[in-house]
Formats: C-alpha cells, structure tokens, sequence
C-alpha cells in the first residue's frame, strides 16, 4: 500500500502557507528537471519505481488513450460523460495550458497543492531508498507517477489516462494492466519521435497493448495502421471491440461547435468546433458502449446531457464574445484538421492567425497551410529551444508562400494580440491562435491577463 504522511492541522493557516511554499519550490524543481530521451528503460525504471509505491496502477481501472492527435479531445469527452452518471473520475492529461496542476483531476477538481506536496515526499523518500535522489525523473515522469499515486488514494472507479509522446517508449506504457486501451488518429509526428513512416509509427503504437485489455479504435484509421493493431491485439491475446460502431452524421459545422445525429437521435449540439471531433466522438461513444454492456450504468440521456456542455480548453476552443479560437495543433495532421474546418464554415472573412511552431522538418508545409486560409499571419516566437524564430517564418511566408497575405512580425504574446486586433479592426475576422502549446499558452495567458 502507499504509505500516507500525518500531517498536524492545528494552525490550517500556517500549514496552508508552509503547503504553497513547499509546492512552489517543488513545482519548479519538477519543471526544471533534466529531459530525457524516451526509452523502453525508462519505462522499466518506471514500472519498478511503481512497484516501490505498492503497484498504485494495478489497483485502478485504466483506460489508456493513445494516438497522435485528439488525445485531450477523446479523454475530456469520456470523463465528463463518466462523470455525468456519476462515477469517481480520475483524468491525466499533459501538458497543462496554464496551472500544472489542472493536468491531473478528479471529477474535474485539480490536484491540490498539498496532495502534490505529500506524494512527492514519498516518491522521493522510495527512490532515494533504493540509491537515487529528485534528478533521477523528467519532468513528465514525475507528473505521471503523481497521478497514479493520487488516483490509487482517492479511490477513483476510472482513470483516464493520456500518453505523452507515444508508443512503446511512453512513460504511460509502464501501466500493466490497463483495462481498456482506446487509439486515437495514429499519424507521422512532426518530430519523428514514434518513426518516420506511418508503418513504424502503428507498430511502436501497437506495442503498448498488453494482454486482457480491450481494444477500440479512431474509426478514420488509416487502413495499414488498423491492419497492424488488429495483427498485435491478436498476437497478445487482447480484444479487439465486438459491438458495432455507433452511426455519426454531421448536419452542420460552425465555430461554435456540430450538429450531429448519433444513430437514432437528431440534432444533437456537441459544442466543440472541428468536423474530426465527430470521429474522435466515436471513439468515446465505442468505449461507452463497451461500457454499457459490462454493466456500467451509463444512460444515453445523461451521455448527451454530458456532450451537449463539453469544453475542452486549447482545442479548438472559440470564445464568442472575443471571437477568438485557441487550438493546440502543433502537427501536420492537427494543423490539416484545423484548416478543413475553417474551409467549412465559409466564413465572410480570412481569418487572422497569431502563429508560432516548433523548427522541425513539418514547419514549412504548416506554413503553407496557414497561408492558404489566412488573410494575415502575425508571427511569433515560441518559448521554447526548439522554437522556430518569428522572423524565420515571416521570411518564408514572404519569399516562399503562393499566397498574397499580410506578415508582421510580434516581439512578444501582447504586441502579438494587438496587431491581430489591428488588423481585424475593418472586418470581424476570426483570430486563429495556433502552432504549439507554448504559443497557446502564452497568448492564452495574455489575454486572461
């Protein structure tokens, strides 16, 4: 069992304090931690840390979401139907837009601080039995192994649980016996991390179906990349989902969200913008079902009431009085999705996007996507290493772009909002932010600011 720590609350003031202080300086050793390079070890390394901790993740009900994109979308929209009929829900998904804490919730509560505070204590007082110290986790791991920990205490009936940077290598894999495991769209990253062909990205993908586990899958799969997920979920003696897919048609799109009819329902609002979030809506409503027949009680009134008030912050998500979308697309593929949906909603004017992207061998083709539906593209530099510099991209959109669009070039996330308004201020433009988390999040920051 994990142990817990004895915590004195005569003075819930003073020891309120001493929790924030000791969060924050954890926080920002956390944050600070060394990255590493993903690896089967470390997922072993992690796997035996659990061990150490009494085996948090054998005693959960885990439904492990994989897959290149649509991750955050699939995991928001299961917990809030979980939650909706009433089930204790755990959900881990990284990395956070704003407060770190909000990566990990329990029917939609953020971690506290002094949860935080206590499971670290005790990962660190395991690891530095067996010879290690703090340095020894990245930062991602670190967040992983809290989760866990954190779930297992609280009791949760399901976890909800999101990979990082995918396949065999991802920290996540170090869960055992996961009771279901769901694929989102599988596709080439940007970044090659799970292959560079979409054969060796199924494959790393297909590596983390463990035996017993339930199998459900993104119903847009490219036909080799289901090919190979049915061969290992075969091969490994797991179960590929016996129950038929549910019927999704799109009646309409808008950037307030779709009008859907599911099988035998009409009209149906599902408040997230984008025409994949129907497909991403399948994989959610297959697990549902699968659910449903195991003899959860998950009613059909309460997973619509659930879909009809879904938001999912930084994916494809438009706030109205702003006019302003904030998606998180970082990919070729996320990127392509985002451009497809502003193609469909006809809108009177080109948009406007404040874009920032990672340097990576992708970069130029996002560009051109952009550039195909923007009337103005305002640059930005990420904060982050491998950020693409601000004035990179504008040379490329001036030199190399087919389309006649305006470019300027943002020094910082405020400077960034104000030449966007600028340049909507003759029209009501829509505002796309987009390209990476670190664009979103410092926009997003700015604006809430």
């Amino acid at each position: 069992m994990v142990r817990s720590f004895e915590w004195n609350n005569n003075n819930k003031d003073s020891d309120d304090m001493v929790g924030r202080e000791d969060y924050s300086k954890i926080n920002k050793k956390i944050t600070a931690a060394k990255a590493v390079k993903p690896s089967l070890a470390r997922v072993g390394m992690i796997s035996e840390i659990l061990s150490w901790l009494g085996n948090p993740d054998k005693r959960l009900r885990i439904i492990h979401i994989a897959g290149t994109n649509g991750k955050g979308s699939t995991g928001t929209m299961l917990k809030s139907i979980l939650q909706e009929s009433q089930y204790h829900v755990g959900h881990f998904s990284a990395p956070a837009i704003q407060d770190d804490l909000t990566m990990i919730t329990i029917d939609g509560q953020p971690i506290g601080q002094k949860d935080v505070v206590k499971i670290v204590h005790e990962i660190t007082l395991q690891i530095k039995k067996h010879d290690g110290d703090f340095s020894l986790l990245s930062t991602f791991e670190w967040w992983v192994l809290i989760a866990l920990v954190y779930f297992a205490q609280q009791d949760t009936q399901f976890v909800i649980l999101e990979e990082g940077p995918g396949g065999s290598n991802d920290v996540t894999n170090a869960v055992r016996t996961p009771y279901l495991i769901a694929y989102t769209k599988i596709s080439v990253d940007n970044i090659c991390s799970t292959g560079s062909t979409l054969k060796q990205v199924a494959n790393e993908y297909a590596k983390i179906i463990k035996p017993g586990a339930l199998i459900v899958s993104y119903p847009g799969q490219d036909y080799d990349v289901q090919k190979v997920l049915h061969e290992q979920t075969d091969a490994v003696h797991a179960f590929w989902n016996p129950y038929p897919l549910p019927q999704i048609t799109i009646l309409s799109t808008a950037p307030q969200g779709l009008s859907l009819k599911i099988d035998d329902i009409p009209d149906i609002h599902l408040p997230l913008a984008g025409a994949y979030q129907a497909s991403n809506l399948s994989t959610v409503l297959q697990i549902v079902n699968y659910l449903q027949q195991k003899g959860f009680q998950l009613s059909k009134d309460k997973t619509m009431a659930a879909l009809s008030n879904i938001s999912i912050p930084g994916r494809m998500e438009y706030v109205a009085d702003r006019n302003i979308l904030y998606d998180g697309a970082s990919n070729l593929d996320g990127i392509s999705g985002l451009r497809d949906s502003i193609k469909a909603w006809h809108l009177p004017f080109k948009p406007v996007f404040v874009l920032g992207l990672l340097d990576d061998r992708n970069a130029h083709e996002i560009i051109d996507l952009v550039a195909s539906i923007a009337s103005t593209i305002i640059a930005v530099t990420p904060e982050s290493k491998e950020g693409m510099s601000a004035e990179a991209m504008a040379s490329y959109c001036l030199h190399n772009t087919k389309n006649n669009i305006d470019v300027e070039i943002a020094d910082d996330p405020s400077a960034a909002i104000q030449l966007a308004r600028k340049y909507r201020a003759s029209s009501n433009a829509l505002i796309v932010v987009t390209g990476s988390i670190y664009t979103l999040r410092a926009i997003f920051n700015e604006e809430e600011g």
